[in-house]
């Protein structure tokens, strides 16, 4: 009976591991740091993805991140930081058409694909991403 007890003592502990480094991990892709304090500004890193997948085979993936300035309510995209993530595979896209847009008020990534199967679609990652509907 003590071998059981262990076990299930063992697995708990694990569990308990794993919920925190998942908190953790939550946690720190919203870094904020103070640029002057006395004026009220921040800077927060931000990212966005959209990752649709239909099999290992048939993928999409539009991805943008990049540091926030927010000073007195306002929010602006540092532009020089931004890094834009753009890579698909099993599906039609016309490069032509994928946009990596870079601006101050928001900065995205568009990829519009055609599935195997024949289904349009669209992968769309935006920074500030609480802009999103």
């Amino acid at each position: 009976m003590g071998v059981v007890r262990t076990k299930k003592l063992v697995k708990l502990s694990l569990l308990l591991c794993l919920v925190s480094l998942v908190s953790i991990a939550s946690v720190s892709a919203w870094t904020s740091k103070t640029v002057i304090p006395s004026s009220g500004c921040w800077r927060m890193y931000d990212h966005d993805a959209d990752t649709p997948q239909w099999s290992q085979d048939e993928w999409v993936w539009a991805g943008v991140s990049g540091w926030l300035n927010i000073c007195d309510g306002r929010i602006t995209v540092d532009t020089s930081t931004v890094k834009h993530v753009a890579y698909w595979s099993g599906v039609k896209v016309d490069r032509s058409k994928v946009q990596r847009y870079t601006g101050a008020r928001v900065s995205f990534t568009k990829i519009p694909y055609e599935r195997y199967n024949g289904d349009p679609g669209e992968a769309f990652a935006l920074i500030p991403h609480f802009y999103k509907h």
